[in-house]
């Protein structure tokens, strides 16, 4: 930790040397009427050779600003989908540069000037980030949202397409200022609808205590008009699936009304083979579990309303409602087998079927307020009811006995509400952000049993009081953007048919976060150190036994405690080059944990616990430049992870390196035509003390826009040589795993989209619970 301070002491020294830099600033608008334009891209480019120098996106009120542009004469190049280009040269010396209003009509002669530099795809953002310019790029053409998001440098998919950022975990994702409680709804966005995505590795204090990435989305805009989007979606892998979306919106002046409706339907199988060892005073116990055909099936739908109106040119409300259903089943059948000192114990048969149901409603409000161009306000409200029931009848055969026969249901029932108010301060001096934020959730539960799992009970109340402050300034060519947030949290929790309190305590903690960016000459660096926590979700901490099978019972955890996450991160960037360094020290990590059920060595508890620590090293680099149609993105990624366990009486060292590296290439073919090759290699990896074996990955695609681009078809394939397959072994205590599985991983899909006028104004409402609504 003191060289990690000497770095940061020493680092604005160095950077100071790389020369005087100014800011340069505007404000984009409609020619015609003089209304702010948000979402218009701007690209600073030098000349004489039109080289991409520093990019960025207007704001709400049409706003932009360039950081640490050095001495120079540059060409400021404006773009904004339906309107002509705008060029307008600029000349920077010792001071800062404001070119005030910049219309853009729709004609607009570009006199003699000739650019020859193509817009990169990503570019550094303020702070270090990385912005990918989607609305510019053949990003535009790659189907939704969620395939957008997997093309960002440090972003990767997991073998069941769950995203992560590298060495950071799952991040939180806003689209438009609201936060995306359900990852499906990003391949419901089109993403020719995308203007920009963010990613944000070292969030600021105005963001949730857990947030260790952050994920920004900004869609296009247009001012006035009616539109709508048709998709549909069909699925072909062992069973066929469809998912059907429609999106409505209709502006005028400054209402924008909206509503959206979701149909998906899907079915899958899987294999798995289950073998692992126990050892206790009988001797060693050696069971084995296979399922042939895991069969699940799935319907759900999804439907919104809301509105967006401004008042004025300052002040905005908002607000929408959205409702939440879904119906899952699964089928399964388990053959197993126990021996204890290699002598057959037993053996038996069972037949499972589970059916559940869900529900959740959501309400969103907003008000955004703009006093002076200088102090601004935003409020967000929350309110949410969440609701899962299940039931599960299994049929056993042990021993070639009669028929056993286990009846389990559950239910659980979550409310939340949240409210969060952020202030804006922003002056010479530098900009302040400061406020604070009110959550509040509340949940019950049950189980019953016709004696297999125990009848049990829960309640579990937790509220969460949270101020920040934060602070960014440049001088010179240095960045300097530093936060801290407080936050207080008590919990309370009983168990039991009869409730008797189990927990009741509170605690509080400073959450700090600081990061120096700068450019030297042509690398863009960024170094940042940032305090996090991580809370159990509400899965961990349910204490009620869940029915797996006769050999598997799964229990949360009600006393885990909360982790704290120190992270550490240094970017560069150089032309198409992305680097990342990475550390991060976790205190209490929560894993999970098995044991003997009940003391019978014939069956496992899964539960989770508190380790005493974990820490890794990581790192990233990514290419990323257009040749002629060729359009290359590769990552190749490393990571050292360092963990410790007990096995067999003796501390065992967890500590083997994984890497992957990933391509995609997309290539513009005559005719409009889009060729996607993809490919991805992930060697074995290790998370805490489970080692999972590696796997290859080839995905290939062809895509077309048809009449202006108002149609759309995509067409895609996934793992077309079938080489995606799970292998996880594990050894802890006195317990040694080895787990295979088989996922429906091969598939194909067709996508076709109509879109009338798809550049509608979009809510700018987001949510004010941010990662407590992932809890659920």
């Amino acid at each position: 930790m003191k060289k990690i301070l000497v770095f940061f002491l020493v680092f604005p020294a160095f950077a100071f040397t790389a020369g005087a830099a100014v800011p340069v600033s505007g404000k984009i608008v409609e020619a015609a009427s003089g209304s702010p334009l948000e979402y218009a891209n701007i690209v600073l480019l030098s000349l004489p050779d039109s080289s991409f120098v520093a990019g960025a996106v207007s704001g709400e009120e049409g706003l932009f600003r360039l950081e640490n542009v050095g001495v120079g004469r540059y060409l400021l190049k404006v773009s904004y989908i339906g309107l002509e280009n705008r060029f307008v040269p600029v000349d920077v010396s010792a001071a800062a540069v404001e070119l005030g209003d910049i219309g853009l009509s729709e004609a607009n002669a570009l006199g003699e000037v000739v650019v020859t530099a193509r817009t990169p795809p990503f570019r550094t953002g303020a702070g270090g980030g990385i912005v990918a310019s989607v609305s510019t790029t053949l990003l535009s053409t790659v189907g939704t949202a969620g395939d957008v998001l997997q093309r960002m440098p440090g972003i990767i998919a997991d073998e069941e397409g769950r995203l992560t950022v590298f060495g950071k975990g799952a991040p939180i994702v806003y689209i438009n200022n609201r936060k995306v409680r359900d990852m499906s709804e990003l391949e419901r966005l089109e993403s020719t609808e995308i203007s920009t995505v963010e990613l944000i590795s070292n969030p600021g204090a105005k963001y949730d205590a857990e947030g260790r990435a952050v994920l920004l989305i900004k869609t296009k805009t247009r001012i006035n008009g009616f539109s709508a989007q048709l998709t549909e979606r069909l699925r072909q892998g062992n069973y066929p699936g469809d998912n059907e979306n429609v999106s409505l919106s209709y502006t005028k002046d400054r209402l924008n009304l909206f509503a959206t409706y979701n149909h998906n339907y899907g079915k899958q199988s899987m294999s798995e083979y289950h073998y692992f060892t126990l050892k206790d005073a009988d001797g060693e116990w050696a069971h084995t579990a296979f399922i042939p055909d895991f069969l699940y099936f799935n319907r759900s739908q999804q439907a919104g309303a809301g509105f967006d109106f401004s008042v004025n040119d300052r002040h905005a409300v908002g607000g929408q409602y959205q409702l939440y259903d879904m119906f899952h089943k699964d089928v399964t059948s388990i053959a197993a087998t126990t021996h204890l000192n290699d002598v057959p114990y037993e053996a038996s048969q069972s037949q499972s079927l589970r059916n559940g149901s869900s529900y959740q409603h959501l309400v969103n409000a907003f008000y955004n307020g703009d006093f002076g161009g200088r102090f601004s306000m935003r409020f967000d409200f929350d309110y949410m009811k969440n609701h899962d029931d299940m039931t599960q009848r299994s049929d056993e055969t042990v021993n070639a006995a009669e028929i056993n026969t286990v009846d389990i249901s559950n239910e659980t029932d979550y409310e939340l509400y949240a409210g969060k108010l952020t202030g804006g301060y922003k002056s010479p001096a530098g900009l302040i952000e400061f406020g604070g934020e009110y959550n509040r959730i509340s949940g019950n539960g049950f189980v019953r049993s016709n004696g297999y799992a125990d009848n049990s009970g829960f309640t579990n109340t937790e509220q969460k009081s949270a101020a920040f402050v934060s602070y960014s300034h440049t001088l010179a060519s240095v960045n300097l953007a530093a936060g801290l947030r407080y936050e207080y949290t008590s919990e309370s929790y009983t168990d039991g048919v009869a409730p008797e309190p189990v927990i009741d305590r509170s605690y509080s903690d400073f959450y700090p976060n600081i990061s120096l960016s700068t450019r030297m000459r042509n690398v863009d660096l960024s170094l940042a150190f940032n305090r996090r926590t991580s809370r159990p979700n509400f899965e961990q901490l349910n204490g009620n036994v869940l029915y797996v099978n006769r050999f598997l019972f799964q229990k949360g955890n009600p006393y885990l405690s909360k982790s704290n996450i120190y992270d550490v991160n240094l970017q560069a960037r150089l032309k198409s080059f992305y680097l990342n360094l990475g550390y991060n020290y976790i205190e209490n990590p929560v894993r999970p944990f098995f044991e003997e059920q009940d003391g019978n060595a014939n069956s496992l508890l899964l539960t989770s616990v508190n380790f005493p620590k974990s820490q890794e090293l990581n790192a990233t680099l990514n290419f990323n430049h257009k040749i002629a149609f060729w359009q290359p993105n590769w990552t190749a990624g490393v990571s050292k992870p360092f963990f410790s366990a007990m096995y067999e009486g003796k501390m065992v060292a967890y500590n083997m390196a994984d890497y992957f590296f990933r391509a995609y290439n997309d290539l513009a073919l005559p005719a409009g035509f889009v060729l996607s090759l993809n490919f991805l290699y992930q060697s074995n990896s290790m998370y805490g003390y489970v080692e999972s074996k590696g796997y290859q990955r080839f995905d290939a695609g062809l895509r077309k826009s048809f009449f202006d681009n108002a149609l759309r078809l995509n067409l895609m394939g996934y793992d077309l040589f079938d080489r995606v397959k799970g292998r996880d072994f594990m050894q802890l205590n006195n317990l040694r795993w080895t787990s295979d599985r088989k996922r429906e991983t091969r598939y194909a899909t067709l996508s076709v989209t109509y879109i009338f006028n798809n550049y509608s104004r979009k809510y700018r409402g987001k949510s004010a619970a941010q990662d407590d609504l992932n809890r659920f």
